[in-house]
């Protein structure tokens, strides 16, 4: 049997966003074979939100053993530096869309393990800017002051308040409180709302890191816009949709901008990963 267009597109993305998945799975101690995803600069792979990866993963249990069962061993092992709170967020959030019912339920069982007998060793994170959100946590602790160090140092020009309590699930009053603080302390510039890091050579130093290679992105933005990309092609399939149609078309300019912004307009080399997605989309 012939497979359809919109079939092999959608194979073609579903495709590339596990490769994405399971890449930075990798970086952070699982023992997946992934592909590198690197540039021929050798660009490293872009930061990991470790709650976005994992939100986004959950959406595959059930379809894909291995990462479900590397999944729960990687959780049971790391759930301290886990924000769970974030996580109980976006399940509360979802629990009453049909199409999320399983993510919520998977995840909710997730939350409940507390330890797993699993044939799959998780090993430590590599010491690379991917795993840049673990070491902060290490750091600074679990909550809002990692996450905003992290942002400062992908965006030496500055960040708004606003847009790292979008990307992180934390409120605006807790970014700029925490970004306030250390305004008082003489480490950032606050200005109506937009945070500047001073030095940020100490912080590059304690957390191991060349800020050169700090690249942010706002993963939970980039993940939903390719599983609604997804799920506009599933739909289209079971539809009998043609290939060439305008709503497939749109769908794909939408994905592919949310993905562009999501990077914050990086040169593509620099954010490899997101490169690869906006690839699989634009692909005819």
């Amino acid at each position: 049997m012939k497979t359809s267009p919109t079939t092999s597109r959608e194979e073609r993305v579903r495709a590339a966003l596990l490769d994405v998945l399971h890449a930075q799975w990798r970086e952070l101690g699982v023992p997946f074979q992934a592909p590198a995803f690197e540039h021929p600069q050798r660009f490293p792979l872009e930061v990991i939100d470790p709650e976005a990866l994992l939100w986004c993963s959950l959406h595959f249990f059930g379809g894909e053993p291995r990462l479900e069962e590397a999944v729960r061993s990687w959780f049971t092992t790391n759930r301290a530096r886990v924000n769970t709170q974030r996580l109980n967020t976006l399940a509360r959030r979802n629990e009453q869309k049909p199409r999320e019912a399983t993510r919520v339920a998977a995840w909710r069982s997730v939350n409940g393990l507390r330890r797993i007998a699993t044939r799959k060793h998780v090993g430590l994170a590599a010491s690379t800017p991917a795993s840049l959100h673990l070491r902060s946590r290490d750091v600074l602790g679990n909550d809002c002051a990692a996450y905003l160090i992290v942002a400062l140092l992908g965006s030496p020009r500055g960040v708004r308040c606003r847009d790292v309590a979008d990307s992180t699930g934390y409120t605006y009053r807790c970014v700029a409180d925490t970004a306030a603080s250390w305004a008082d302390a003489g480490l950032v510039r606050l200005e109506h709302g937009f945070c500047t890091i001073l030095d940020p050579t100490p912080w590059a130093q304690l957390l191991r890191c060349d800020v050169a290679d700090v690249v942010t992105v706002d993963w939970q933005a980039a993940y939903g816009a390719v599983l609604e990309y997804l799920e506009t092609l599933e739909r289209a399939r079971a539809a009998g949709v043609a290939e060439g149609s305008p709503l497939l078309a749109a769908a794909a300019t939408k994905a592919d901008g949310v993905l562009q912004g999501a990077a914050a307009g990086v040169a593509p080399e620099r954010a490899p990963a997101i490169e690869a997605l906006r690839n699989a989309i634009r692909a005819g």
